[in-house]
């Protein structure tokens, strides 16, 4: 049996060893970490930060709970709603996602420059209206738009979220919240907001399940209109320490709370020690001598501390007490 022999020259076999020479060498080179780069849109700028993001989640998680209770109320019929999500983009992609028709409430912020865009999906809009209207409220075969008496409908729901949200923004500590739904429109083109397309606004998508029935409601909340209240609309101020506190706008509400209250109030004439035996062999009878004198003055003890000097005396057919002054450091001052 023949074979074919591959005979390399020392010049090839000097070329292999080096070239798995420099292999070697760049494998265990130490690599360079690049930097991570990140892509920035000029066209959407990033406006709100992460905790503006997370306190419009709190403040919309409050709100969802509250509209869940009054429309299950109002609507009744087993409803659920939730925040899907809070995201910042242009104007320009919300109005994109308003279908025609459509069913737009326009709020007005009387304090504020701008106005508050909420749109309902279709499969929510004519069940509520025909809910409302005696009907079981469920969604129509062929989606169509608002006739004038359903739109007028839908407003007054309209009004009665913004009432809610109004409410959620006042327990938030947000003031000037003074909300009123000025139109609702089905067509987009009449959707009277002046922002450019570009304009960052912050979306708020709740997930409502309205019977059998899912859609959403998106709150359109332009960068212009919640610039002046962004300082309110932070979660790190609402969880720190110092809005535990009272204002002073509320201090008259709780005094007038804390006057109802009862306070044990106890007067103590004075103390004496006594033994162990002393203490088992009193008996009927027996007189202690206490550590004042007859002209010395009594405690008075509030809450079991001693707070005020007081002299004993007789108000009708009752004793009483007459405050002389103040106990210092749990003891009686000498006066």
């Amino acid at each position: 049996m023949g074979g074919c022999w591959l005979a390399l020259t020392q010049q090839e076999i000097d070329e292999l060893i080096n070239s798995m020479m420099k292999k070697t060498e760049e494998e265990h080179k130490p690599q360079v970490v690049k930097p991570r780069l990140r892509v920035y849109d000029f066209k959407r700028p990033d406006k709100f930060s992460k905790d503006h993001l997370r306190g419009a989640q709190l403040l919309f998680d409050n709100f969802a709970r509250l509209l869940t209770s009054y429309f299950s109320g109002l609507f009744r019929l087993a409803i659920h709603a939730n925040v899907s999500s809070v995201d910042q983009i242009t104007y320009e992609e919300f109005a994109k996602g308003v279908g025609n028709p459509c069913s737009v409430a326009v709020i007005e912020w009387k304090t504020l420059p701008s106005n508050v865009l909420v749109s309902f999906s279709p499969k929510l809009a004519l069940p509520m209206v025909d809910r409302l209207c005696g009907g079981p409220g469920n969604a129509p075969a062929v989606s169509r738009g608002l006739t004038e008496i359903e739109a007028a409908v839908l407003r007054k729901v309209a009004q009665t979220m913004t009432d809610i949200f109004s409410d959620t923004l006042r327990d938030f500590n947000i003031e000037k919240h003074d909300l009123v739904v000025s139109a609702l429109e089905v067509n987009p083109l009449f959707v009277q907001q002046a922002m450019a397309p570009n304009d960052i606004v912050l979306s708020v998508i709740l997930s409502l399940r309205f019977g059998s029935i899912s859609g959403n409601i998106e709150f359109c909340l332009p960068y212009v209109l919640l610039e002046p209240i962004l300082p309110a609309l932070s979660a790190q101020r609402w969880f720190s320490r110092r809005d535990t506190v009272g204002s002073t706008a509320d201090r008259p509400s709780v005094e007038t709370a804390l006057e109802d209250i009862e306070v044990p109030v106890s007067c103590r004439l004075g103390e004496a020690s006594l033994s162990m035996g002393e203490l088992m062999s009193l008996k009927p009878g027996d007189v202690l001598e206490l550590d004042v004198t007859r002209d010395d003055y009594a405690t008075l003890y509030i809450l079991g501390k001693p707070k005020f000097k007081v002299k004993v005396g007789r108000v009708g057919n009752r004793l009483a007490a007459q405050v002389v002054g103040i106990v210092d450091g749990g003891k009686k001052e000498v006066s």
